[in-house]
């Protein structure tokens, strides 16, 4: 029997299957001595906020996130959401379940991005870029972990392949601008799309559920892109350090601002693309994210997120409601 995805759940349905553990805390109850487990779930579908009242510290004790674990408990809604209430729960062993259904993926194929990912590195000119680009994506090992890994752990593209998909999106982008304004490097906005993320294949981890690497936590992707750029520099001949210079800036100023982990800002036309193209990628992908975790609801706008500071408008299959214009 197929096991019941997130996103089939509905308010009022009882469920006895497995989810991963995308998060979890203890928190000590308003009225009583004692604490209940605050916890989300989730599958390739989706993911689900659940509490679990009785027991709940000796419970806590077995558990980790990324963990698959056996749930058996009630859906009910909590401020117009669904969540569950975990009766029990229990830590599955490998054979209890398919890996397949917690591991939500690009919907694009690894071969036809790889594909692409080599034929945006043929076109480039400069045979400096270029012999860095194939000196870095040459390593297999590097490659496999690149093409699978995440493009974030909640916030955009965070499913296996996402960190692939959400580069060659940005390199199409800023190929574009450079359609448009014609005195930017097309090389250069091409080999740092192409790299700008790269760091990310060691600042996330994890197989069904993806948290920071301690590596990740402590320095996080912008700088492991440049240690990682900086090294494979050092192994192409004869590479100009003003080339070098004009491309780890590009990629260190890429986030645009210091208080978004740039620790420095964009001073090129091409670090500023570049900052620019990864930002509405990102953004775009995050607001479709949103709208797809209500895709079965018949709600029109989604709660507050922090992150965006708004309420993103989620009936986008719906005409808007004219009746208060």
């Amino acid at each position: 029997m197929a096991k019941p995805l997130v996103s089939d759940l509905n308010v009022g349905d009882d469920i006895a299957a497995p989810f991963v553990i995308k998060e979890m805390n203890l928190a000590p109850f308003r009225n009583k001595s004692g604490k209940y487990l605050n916890l989300v779930l989730g599958d390739r579908s989706g993911q689900i906020t659940a509490r679990m009242w009785d027991n709940a510290e000796p419970a806590a004790a077995k558990l980790q996130v990324g963990q698959v674990v056996a749930v058996k408990g009630h859906v009910e809604e909590y401020q117009g959401q669904p969540q569950i209430i975990v009766r029990t729960l229990k830590p599955c062993s490998p054979d209890e379940y398919d890996p397949d259904d917690f591991v939500p993926s690009s919907q694009r194929s690894e071969e036809e991005m790889l594909e692409q990912l080599h034929a945006n590195i043929a076109e480039v000119d400069n045979e400096h870029l270029r012999a860095l680009l194939e000196e870095i994506f040459g390593d297999e090992e590097l490659l496999a972990r690149f093409a699978t890994a995440p493009g974030g752990k909640s916030l955009h593209h965070a499913y296996r392949g996402g960190l692939l998909e959400h580069t060659l999106n940005v390199v199409e982008l800023v190929k574009k601008a450079q359609e448009l304004h014609l005195q930017l490097d097309r090389d250069m906005l091409i080999a740092a799309g192409l790299l700008h993320d790269l760091g990310k294949v060691y600042e996330l981890e994890g197989e069904l559920a993806y948290e920071y690497s301690d590596v990740g936590g402590f320095v996080g992707h912008v700088v492991l892109t440049d240690r990682l750029v900086t090294d494979k520099i050092a192994q192409v001949p004869q590479f100009p350090l003003g080339l070098a210079d004009l491309l780890c800036h590009a990629l260190l100023s890429h986030h645009g601002q210091r208080e978004w982990g740039a620790p420095v800002v964009p001073a090129t036309p091409e670090a500023c693309a570049l900052h620019y193209a990864d930002n509405l990628d990102a953004r775009v992908q995050g607001f479709q994210s949103i709208i797809d975790q209500y895709q079965d609801q018949s709600d029109r706008w989604s709660r507050y997120h922090p992150y965006f500071e708004r309420r993103i408008f989620v009936g986008s299959n719906q005409a808007p409601d004219e009746s208060q214009s």
